[in-house]
């Protein structure tokens, strides 16, 4: 009768275990969605930069993102061509990266301000760092 009880104590121990296991997971997950949705709408607006070019004198660039998660990028190579590039589509957020759709590289969301990452999503470093950024204009 003691062996029993001791192997239903454990059962139950055992199931409560994965239960919390299981809840944790769903707050981690519940948080990160909840993380995502602040940074989406804090993100809603327009940037400005001007990018470095290897064949032009800067590349003068405009994205904005609105509540329906549609993008508009407006780019011009300044010094190469009077042309005005326009790529449209759908933003999305993953932690502190934000993607754009029909675009190569992604951006590092900070505050008031996105940081181009290279084409392998890393931040890009040396003395041109700084340079590819876009501010938040109010």
């Amino acid at each position: 009768m003691r062996a029993l009880t001791l192997i239903l104590i454990g059962f139950i121990m055992l199931t409560f275990g994965f239960s919390c296991i299981n809840n944790k997971s769903n707050v981690n997950q519940l948080v990160a969605s909840e993380d995502n949705a602040v940074k989406g709408t804090a993100i809603v607006g327009t940037y400005e930069g001007k990018l470095p070019c290897a064949d032009c004198t800067t590349i003068a660039t405009v994205l904005s993102l609105d509540n329906n998660k549609n993008y508009s990028m407006r780019y011009e190579y300044v010094g190469k061509s009077a042309e005005i590039f326009e790529s449209t589509g759908k933003w999305k957020i993953d932690k502190d990266i934000l993607s754009l759709e029909n675009i190569d590289y992604s951006f590092k969301i900070s505050k008031n301000q996105l940081n181009q990452l290279d084409l392998s999503g890393k931040e890009i470093k040396g003395d041109l760092a700084e340079k590819y950024v876009l501010l938040k204009i109010k």
